[in-house]
């Protein structure tokens, strides 16, 4: 076990001390929650705290990685900085497996405990001592949950995953403290992460109402969920293609093209793909769904008239594309090949 290094920067507060010093030097203000009340902030050893059976971080999918103990332990050992949060614990009674009984359960600051630890020091921290109630039709666990992810957003934590919050959900669909309905699964993602990217909320909604079978009016696919309902769930005796969003047609009709060209090496060899769309799914609405159906046949109507008005060029002119397409931009600057900087390249 590494030995706790001596010298403490100015304005931190040596492990030595730690344990005499009064709770009015830790200048952070307590940032509560709905539902979330501050008992009071004092020092508590670390050995009459509950850490769980398995000590991680209750609001992370994944425990403290190894990279962030040294780094926190490396900080912590030249002092504690008191202008930064304190960890929290919960008022409890719990007996564990060898008959000790604990009145506070951890409920962040498992990577400080451990970066202490690595230092060598195991006596103890400051920590807020907070509760957790009922409130406005939201249960205390609720409440629990929403805080503890906010307070696990903030510097000097890595920012929220995907999987932390899809784990919180799943975990609080399955004690019954957040509805199995879109909109509350929704609403519980936006107000736990308000700064992860929008993109991201969404794709914890997402992944969370299907590993939860939540009830939908529509249901939203990805390309590779698609292949696995085709080969795990579809009775349909069909040999599909190719699945095709709604979004990036110009994209994918290129692709779809190409594989049709690449599926024999003749005409009488090549192979009509058979092709199944999905769309968006935006607000689980039916008419958005029926919407999109009838705007992707106008593309597709579209997309044949194009070939076609290609298709009669190509026939009239020895099969050659309608595109006159041999230049370029100059970008070569130096050497042998170098371009006129203010001239368009023709194809030689």
């Amino acid at each position: 076990m590494n030995s706790i290094l001596t010298k403490t920067l100015k304005g931190r507060i040596s492990y030595d001390d730690l344990a005499n010093v009064k709770s009015d030097v830790f200048s952070y203000v307590f940032r509560g929650g709905v539902g979330v009340i501050h008992e009071c902030r004092q020092f508590i050893k670390y050995d009459e705290i509950f850490w769980g059976e398995t000590e991680e971080n209750p609001a992370r999918a994944k425990g403290s990685s190894k990279k962030n103990i040294k780094d926190l332990a490396t900080s912590r050992s030249v002092g504690i900085d008191p202008t930064c949060p304190l960890p929290a614990v919960s008022p409890c009674v719990i007996t564990d497996t060898s008959g000790k009984t604990y009145l506070y359960k951890a409920e962040n600051g498992i990577t400080r405990k451990k970066a202490d630890f690595y230092n060598g020091y195991t006596e103890g921290a400051w920590f807020d001592v907070v509760r957790f109630v009922e409130s406005n039709g939201r249960s205390a666990n609720y409440n629990r949950e929403i805080w503890l992810q906010l307070e696990n957003d903030g510097l000097p934590q890595e920012s929220h995953t995907i999987d932390d919050l899809v784990v919180s959900c799943c975990t609080l669909i399955k004690s019954n403290d957040l509805p199995r309905e879109e909109s509350a699964i929704r609403d519980f993602v936006y107000e736990s992460a308000p700064n992860m990217a929008t993109q991201e909320k969404n794709e914890v909604v997402r992944i969370v109402l299907k590993e939860e079978d939540v009830p939908t009016k529509t249901i939203s696919w990805r390309d590779n969920e698609c292949q696995e309902w085709l080969e795990q769930k579809c009775l349909d005796d069909i040999q599909v293609d190719y699945c095709f969003p709604f979004h990036y047609f110009q994209d994918r009709i290129y692709t779809l093209m190409k594989k049709y060209h690449e599926s024999g090496d003749k005409l009488a060899n090549r192979k009509i793909q058979t092709v199944v769309q999905h769309f968006d799914n935006k607000g689980d609405s039916d008419d958005a769904v029926i919407a999109y159906r009838e705007a992707q046949k106008k593309k597709w109507e579209e997309c044949r008239l194009v070939m076609k008005s290609i298709a009669q060029y190509m026939m009239a002119n020895d099969w050659e594309l309608p595109f006159d397409k041999d230049q370029y931009f100059p970008q070569i600057k130096t050497g042998d090949n170098s371009d006129d900087p203010n001239r368009i390249v023709f194809n030689s």
